[in-house]
């Protein structure tokens, strides 16, 4: 693939203003959502070697940033920018072979891809990585590297590693009970406003795992995470209100009104489907 390629694909985004190959500008003019000159920047940084650049272009075509979207096209690019060792493009092309989404399924290669992105520290793909590893989905099940693949990746503030990990700590069942470790992840999780880890800390205060038992910390927690679209969040908020007098239900849905994620988690291109839903 080449640039002739690459300036076909983008060419009703591009246009005759003189840019730098250069992968950051590129991404600088991404993030402005200036589609046209991000696609031609991107486009000749691509040309001059810089593997990651397909990778946003892949994305830009996948996700239909500034025209029609085109995952099949996408593909090649990603393909292309597997092959010059793109960590970010390995997991994304990886998560396609898992899904066999527009490429024919395929575990081997699937893992091949994904856990060569975490070979490289990308933190995507050590949390899939990790749980094909778990799994012993396209290898051998190995608990042992899958667990050791979600330390790495939450030691990125990776939320889906976190809260995975978290439990897997709290159960003690495929690594060595941790419920402290366990709990600090949850709440890290929680903090970021992230669905899974107000769920989960709403279920710790329930039953006091790890911390002493607040009902009304509970209901707050499970009304965050409601709604926030937890999809078991409301059903257990019912559990604890049925607990509660009504001055304390009035006292936890004050708490949850003011309350207000100590971090927000960026979003970004980078952030690309995962095995299990964080």
């Amino acid at each position: 693939m080449t640039s002739k390629f690459i300036t076909a694909v983008f060419a009703t985004f591009l246009t005759s203003t003189a840019v730098l190959a250069d992968l950051n500008e590129g991404l600088a003019a991404l993030e402005a959502g200036d589609f046209p000159v991000a696609a031609e920047q991107l486009a000749a940084a691509a040309d001059a070697g810089e593997a990651d650049a397909n990778f946003y272009l892949g994305r830009m075509l996948e996700l239909g940033m500034g025209g029609q979207a085109d995952l099949p096209t996408a593909i090649e690019l990603y393909k292309l920018g597997a092959e010059g060792n793109s960590a970010l493009a390995q997991n994304r092309l990886g998560l396609l072979y898992l899904q066999g989404e527009f490429v024919l399924q395929d575990y081997e290669r699937a893992a091949e891809l994904l856990c060569g992105s975490a070979d490289q520290g990308d933190a995507n793909g050590q949390f899939n990585c990790g749980l094909l590893k778990l799994q012993g989905q396209g290898m051998e099940a190995d608990a042992e590297g899958g667990i050791a693949m979600l330390k790495d990746a939450s030691g990125q503030d990776h939320i889906g590693a976190m809260n995975v990990l978290a439990q897997a700590l709290i159960a003690g069942e495929i690594t060595e009970k941790d419920e402290a470790e366990g709990l600090r992840l949850i709440q890290k999780t929680a903090s970021f406003g992230n669905p899974v880890g107000l769920f989960s800390l709403g279920q710790a205060y329930a039953v006091g795992l790890g911390i002493d038992k607040n009902l009304v910390e509970a209901h707050k927690y499970f009304n965050l995470a409601a709604a926030n679209g937890h999809p078991d969040a409301l059903q257990a908020r019912q559990v604890v209100e049925q607990q509660l007098e009504s001055d304390q239900v009035i006292e936890a849905q004050r708490a949850a009104r003011i309350w207000r994620p100590e971090v927000v988690a960026p979003r970004s291109l980078q952030d690309t489907d995962a095995t299990v839903t964080e």
